[in-house]
């Protein structure tokens, strides 16, 4: 069952009435780059503090890396799925007004469908600039701008809205009526 247009930006949803828009792929780029710098500056702080605690000289700066990279590993899944749970949006998504939704009843996602989706799209990055591409496009040429890993976990990305007027305009309505 499709959500009813409302104009050429808005859908209203079957079963709960509201109201929303889909989020674009520039803006959700925009979300997750806040996201993913906000992560590496924790990562890199947890790094920096784990790394004060004991006596590391400058020959130690592969096993800095290696913590660095392993707090990244283990933070990214923490945050991206604290953070959905939690209020449904990372900092990066709040700041471009968008919120993860499940795409039936627009609701926050059940754990499960959260869990999938970080790992698909975990899984899309790994692939390297291949998965990144595949990602980027396929969300371009969906008409929800779902990427693979909303597709799979039925999720969206969405604004929501203030309820619209329809702007349709009957075909036999007289010239001056809207």
């Amino acid at each position: 069952m499709e959500d009813r247009r409302v104009n050429n930006f808005t859908f209203e949803h079957q079963g709960t009435g509201e109201h929303y828009q889909f989020v674009g792929v520039l803006d959700r780029g925009a979300g997750t780059l806040l996201d993913l710098l906000l992560l590496a500056m924790l990562g890199l702080a947890i790094a920096l503090g784990l790394a004060s605690l004991t006596n590391w000289g400058s020959e130690s700066t592969s096993l800095f890396r290696l913590l660095e990279w392993g707090t990244l590993l283990l933070l990214g899944p923490v945050y991206f799925l604290f953070c959905w749970y939690r209020w449904g949006r990372t900092p990066g998504m709040r700041a471009i007004g968008a919120e993860l939704v499940d795409l039936r009843t627009l609701a926050r996602p059940a754990v499960w469908r959260l869990i999938l989706r970080y790992g698909v799209f975990s899984a899309l990055l790994l692939i390297d600039t291949y998965g990144f591409i595949v990602l980027v496009i396929w969300m371009f040429v969906d008409k929800r701008n779902q990427g693979p890993h909303d597709r799979l976990a039925d999720t969206l990305v969405i604004r929501r809205v203030a309820p619209q007027r329809s702007s349709h305009v009957p075909v036999n309505a007289p010239v001056g009526q809207a």
